[in-house]
């Protein structure tokens, strides 16, 4: 496999890719140098999350299976996955990326942190929670069809009942970027009356809904959608009710951005012990730190002193 090397090009200490030769930004070229670039930096992202985020890469297959791993798909799991109290699981969308991305595009052109999951890794881990990391669009090819993983909604289903499903985990977490709602809705399907999944943060997607088997549910399952569409003002909070998916603002009109504008609020909304009664009243605080953080002070919805110095974040690199 190409490596980021063999093509002279690195990621600099801030996430940025460079040239080797003069450490300039990339530029393009032609679309199959481009789409040979993108597969390197796949690798490169898989070798991230093992070496520097310490999550261990595992062949997709039921627990059960003596299978040969060449042949099937793979995840990417903390080594706390199976003992961790709580757990968050992310769903990257549609199209090229792959495990620990959301949207190659903003990998290459703009930097590890706006374009990849890592930021969100590394405050799970932070908060000693487990974390798995789908990686539905590897399926094989036209000429050869992963087994467990033949479709995105396979690849889901089969990660669940293998990872999630036995842990022992009492709090189950969810980010699902785009089509990634889609996948979560099959793994509803079948799953949702478990009452450890308690809070689900979409980023702008569109194709999630909430199924009937949420209904056999003995506790409350709070799903948000952060929507790149409209602005702040647009959405409005509303109490908590069973089946019914809160929007709000992602901070961002672009559609591959709102992940990353997302990831303080997404936090806010985990991190938070709230019932239903709270629902509204953490939304509310929530649904600001899509902003940047000159904005939120001017309006007065954060709890940083407004001379304080940003806290510096982290990056696996």
């Amino acid at each position: 496999m190409t490596k980021l090397s063999d093509l002279g090009y690195f990621f600099d200490d801030q996430g940025v890719l460079r040239t080797e030769k003069d450490n300039e930004p990339f530029k393009f070229t032609t679309q199959e140098a481009y789409e040979e670039l993108g597969e390197a930096v796949d690798e490169e992202i898989f070798r991230l999350l093992e070496d520097k985020c310490g999550l261990d890469k595992k062949a997709l297959k039921p627990a059960d299976s003596k299978e040969d791993d060449e042949d099937l798909s793979f995840i990417f799991v903390s080594k706390n996955i199976k003992t961790a109290q709580k757990v968050l699981v992310l769903m990257h969308g549609s199209g090229v990326v792959r495990a620990g991305q959301w949207a190659r595009r903003l990998i290459i052109n703009e930097n590890l942190t706006v374009g990849t999951q890592i930021p969100y890794i590394e405050r799970a881990l932070s908060n000693g929670w487990g974390v798995l990391v789908m990686n539905t669009n590897m399926n094989g090819s036209q000429a050869e069809e992963l087994k467990y993983s033949r479709t995105p909604e396979e690849h889901a289903d089969t990660a669940w009942k293998t990872w999630v499903k036995p842990s022992e985990a009492k709090e189950i977490y969810v980010v699902a970027h785009s089509r990634g709602g889609y996948d979560m809705t099959t793994v509803l399907k079948k799953h949702g009356d478990d009452d450890r999944i308690s809070k689900i943060c979409l980023t702008d997607s569109p194709w999630f809904q909430i199924p009937k088997t949420c209904e056999r549910r003995t506790a409350p399952l709070y799903v948000v959608n952060f929507l790149a569409n409209g602005s702040l003002e647009k959405y409005k909070i509303g109490e908590y009710r069973a089946g019914k998916v809160q929007n709000l603002f992602a901070g961002t009109k672009i559609h591959e951005w709102s992940s990353h504008f997302s990831i303080d609020a997404c936090f806010k909304i985990f991190e938070e012990e709230f019932d239903e009664a709270k629902f509204a009243e953490i939304l509310e605080s929530a649904k600001f730190l899509v902003l940047p953080r000159e904005e939120r002070v001017q309006r007065n919805e954060t709890n940083d002193e407004e001379g304080e110095e940003p806290k510096e974040k982290k990056i696996c690199v």
